[in-house]
């Protein structure tokens, strides 16, 4: 079983049942909806689709969700782009009906008025457009727009970013638009919500306030990484955050790329460290989006993220508008499971045993350091964990065993939040009233699901049921 996760954006390229069903079947365990494309009465189709298709397959897959945060975006054009070419003018306005050659209007129209305010000091600025493919430099500010010289053209698409390199632009972080976008996701089946551009913890804090007063305490928060002071406050984001996202994107941008490579290895071995989950995204198959075939560097830069031990990979346009959203799919399980197979993986678990998070829960740290232990030395197929809640699970994989661990959980919304995370893989169950019928229940599970067959051994942490606490105090080795 592979056990490093993948996450798939879903947009025209593969929203369709019938291809949604493939991408399960190839491997997809979270399914993402990218906020900041769509009007909520067309993503509510979208959202139907993903639902049923997660139904039909009869596998657990999660739907992430993922914000605007505070961005600045272009609108629409007539015809759905436009061509910039070199040494042409470009306008950004406040308000324009619809975007052409030769300006557009932006999700922000406040910015104009910050760059008006800036006067001469906002003139020569530059701005990158669609993760940094388009460079306009600012040539004059009035009060309704920002007229600027097209320094590096392209093709400029509906809603790309707008980045502008070492300027902090002071915007709430959970905005109105937000407000509506995060309960439509939740209210249309979302399990998880991608912050994009957390700047600090306080965001994260914000962003958890609000979710948790709309009724969804529940769901988890990722925070997306992808500016200087996301980078600077790390630490304590991860403290606040579920998991963490490497958004490389818009982080190429803010950033100096060259900083990434360091940047991308930090963020991961210290979510390992922290035992939190984390996701490794942005141009993972870029190439695939138009081939077949990955190029031999986006192969070594998936594997070596997966060394380095992320939790999970994402596609993003290689799955939401590329031509091939199916093989992307297919050449990064492949990818994962050759890299999880090798010895060079074994350079992870060293990390973990000398670095890795120590469980607060002494007694509960204890049986999973045990059944790593055990597991490897009776050359078990699995560790089966019964989990109400996820958290032996999660605390089992901190350990990065060398065997699947298959979490029995009796909660529709535990089973698909352990999609994210590394190494796990989460099978319905029903309430027992007894240790003897949660093992047995755990076994004939993972049989049916064909993860594990008659003859295997397994390793089994679950609670015993007739002590007053229900919390997991055994560890059974079984021959299935």
């Amino acid at each position: 079983m592979r056990k490093t996760k993948i996450v798939c954006t879903v947009g025209p390229a593969c929203n369709t049942k019938e291809m949604l069903l493939k991408m399960i079947d190839a491997g997809m365990n979270v399914a993402r909806v990218n906020m900041s494309h769509g009007t909520h009465e067309s993503l509510t189709g979208v959202f139907a689709t993903i639902r049923e298709a997660i139904e039909e397959s009869g596998q657990n897959v999660a739907l992430m969700i993922d914000t605007k945060g505070p961005e600045v975006r272009v609108t629409t054009f007539e015809g759905g782009s436009a061509v910039l070419e070199d040494g042409s003018e470009f306008t950004l306005y406040k308000v324009k009906e619809q975007g052409d050659s030769e300006g557009v209007a932006i999700s922000y129209p406040k910015l104009v008025d910050i760059f008006h305010r800036d006067g001469e000091a906002a003139i020569g600025r530059e701005l990158l457009l669609d993760d940094g493919l388009i460079s306009i430099i600012t040539k004059e500010v009035l009060a309704d727009r920002i007229v600027c010289t097209v320094n590096k053209g392209g093709i400029l698409k509906n809603r790309k970013s707008i980045n502008i390199p070492g300027y902090h632009i002071n915007m709430p972080y959970v905005s109105a638009q937000d407000r509506r976008d995060i309960e439509f996701g939740l209210s249309q089946g979302g399990n998880v919500v991608a912050a994009s551009f957390v700047r600090n913890h306080e965001d994260v804090r914000t962003l958890r306030d609000f979710i948790d007063s709309i009724g969804y305490e529940q769901v988890e928060i990722i925070a997306k990484i992808e500016n200087q002071s996301g980078v600077d406050d790390m630490d304590l984001i991860m403290d606040y955050a579920d998991g963490i996202m490497v958004a490389r994107g818009d982080m190429g941008v803010e950033i100096p790329f060259i900083k990434l490579p360091e940047i991308q290895k930090t963020l991961i071995r210290k979510c390992v460290s922290k035992g939190k989950y984390v996701i490794t995204a942005t141009q993972m198959l870029e190439s695939m989006t138009t081939s077949p075939r990955p190029t031999r560097a986006e192969i070594s830069d998936v594997a070596n993220a997966v060394y380095d031990g992320t939790s999970a990979v994402m596609l993003s346009g290689e799955s939401a508008a590329g031509k091939y959203p199916l093989e992307s799919v297919r050449a990064l399980d492949s990818i994962c499971r050759e890299a999880e197979s090798n010895g060079e993986f074994g350079a992870l678990q060293m990390f973990v045993a000398k670095y890795g998070h120590r469980d607060e829960n002494v007694f509960r740290g204890s049986l999973c350091i045990a059944a790593a232990g055990i597991a490897k030395s009776v050359n078990a197929k699995a560790i089966l964990v019964e989990s109400a809640t996820g958290r032996v699970a999660r605390a089992m994989v901190h350990y990065r065993p060398e065997v699947p661990v298959i979490a029995v959980v009796t909660s529709k919304i535990v089973c698909r939040k352990l999609c994210l995370n590394w190494g796990i893989t989460a099978l319905m169950g029903e309430e027992k009233l007894t240790s003897d019928e949660i093992t047995d229940q755990a076994i004939t599970l993972a049989v049916e699901a064909g993860l594990v067959q008659k003859g295997d051994t397994v390793v089994i942490l679950s609670s015993n049921k007739t002590l007053p606490t229900s919390s997991t105090d055994s560890l059974n080795i079984r021959v299935v």
